[in-house]
């Protein structure tokens, strides 16, 4: 009989970590019919509807209840934590749900309690560790680092498996929270499937999709949200940098919703005003995936200046698409852009100024970059991230 895996889509589809888990269900669908699957999704948003997957016969999706827990719930829940227990009490409706799932292994794509709470056999992912770098930066206050560290550690000790993204990733999931090494399976990054299904977009295709939004012949492109760990404001700054300097004018293009984070959005856009190349920025709001993968294919290059990693995902839908990538220096970036781009220090904005010039003026360089992407791409597939993500499943279903 075959095993059930059920995989957790526990936020909104806008967030990286929703793409991130299509791509391992998308992957195991399409790739891997050794298994049945569950799909577990909370309130209306099903991920069903964005699933690239070929034949989804052996697919059962089951929602969740998304309401918080009742009152007595929270206060069991305040007096764990007051003992010093990495206890939530857990969702009754979804305790029940989970029971007569008939999972057998639950891959949870971040780090929370859930399959812990609900006593599950779980491999969870742990995509990163930043707030132990970077404890002055607003969203990792110290209420969060303390209820990060607690999930995190807690969810990893008791999963089968940790997932993470690098060897620099296991290297601080060990370091940080003592996780054994054999406990930790390191399955790099990979885009969204939508960027390989859109990735041969006709040239007459992208100038449709994007038309409505006027945007100049050339510019550098940024999508992401306006966390201040993305580093826009610093962004800005090598862009007057560079007008000042060499008396160019480079082009921005931004992709992400500024209600994620309101105060910083209107920093950033001040910014830019009070600098003088307010003109020089086109923000367009959240962009669907069509139009995201038109941006990557009309850019001059995707600049990515964010201050935390070890890895993330844009550079490689760049890099797959085609797209050289000015990016950041720091954790495991350089090795995930290789040769394909350009580093620059991203907490100097004339370093970050010195290298947007030089790709921006240098043809040569810029065509270069493009085919070093292509080569590269070659490498990042859809079937080696599943058969990585395959393995660790048999292996945790074996222990």
């Amino acid at each position: 009989m075959k095993k059930n895996i059920g995989i957790l889509f526990s936020v909104s589809r806008k967030m990286g970590v929703f793409q991130y888990g299509l791509s391992i269900i998308e992957g195991l669908i399409n790739y891997c019919g050794d298994f049945n699957y569950t799909i577990l999704y909370f309130d209306k948003e099903s991920p069903k509807e964005f699933l690239k997957a070929k034949n989804l016969d052996n697919v059962n999706f089951i929602p969740l209840d998304g309401s918080q827990n009742s009152f007595m719930g929270k206060i069991k829940t305040i007096i764990n934590v007051l003992l010093g227990r990495p206890f939530f009490a857990p969702n009754k409706k979804n305790k029940d749900t989970i029971k007569n799932s008939g999972i057998d292994l639950l891959i949870i794509p971040f780090p929370l309690l859930f399959g812990f709470e609900n006593k599950i056999p779980y491999i969870v992912s742990i995509p990163d560790i930043m707030h132990k770098y970077y404890h002055n930066f607003p969203e990792y206050n110290f209420k969060a680092r303390i209820k990060r560290d607690i999930v995190y550690k807690c969810s990893a000790e008791n999963s089968v498996l940790s997932a993470v993204e690098s060897k620099q990733g296991a290297d601080d999931l060990n370091k940080f929270y003592k996780i054994p090494k054999e406990k930790i399976m390191i399955a790099p990054l990979i885009p969204p499937g939508y960027v390989y299904e859109l990735k041969n977009m006709d040239e007459k295709v992208v100038d449709s999709l994007l038309s409505k939004y006027n945007l100049p012949e050339k510019f550098i492109f940024y999508p992401a949200q306006f966390w201040f760990h993305k580093n826009h404001l610093r962004l800005i700054k090598s862009l007057k940098i560079i007008k000042d300097k060499y008396k160019a004018e480079v082009n921005l293009v931004l992709a992400g919703d500024p209600g994620a984070n309101k105060k910083n959005y209107l920093k950033v856009m001040e910014l830019a005003e009070k600098s003088g190349i307010k003109n020089q920025i086109f923000h367009l709001g959240y962009a669907p995936d069509e139009e995201i993968v038109a941006l990557y294919k009309k850019s001059w290059a995707l600049v990515f200046p964010t201050l935390i990693g070890p890895t993330s995902i844009p550079p490689l839908e760049a890099i797959v698409l085609g797209t050289p990538v000015l990016c950041s220096n720091l954790f495991a970036m350089p090795e995930e852009v290789g040769n394909a781009g350009l580093l620059f220090n991203p907490f100097l904005p004339e370093d970050m100024a010195e290298k947007i010039y030089q790709l921006w003026t240098d043809g040569n360089l810029r065509e270069n970059l493009v085919k070093n992407a292509k080569k590269m791409a070659e490498g990042i597939t859809r079937e080696s991230f599943t058969n990585k993500w395959e393995n660790a499943i048999n292996e945790a279903l074996n222990l």
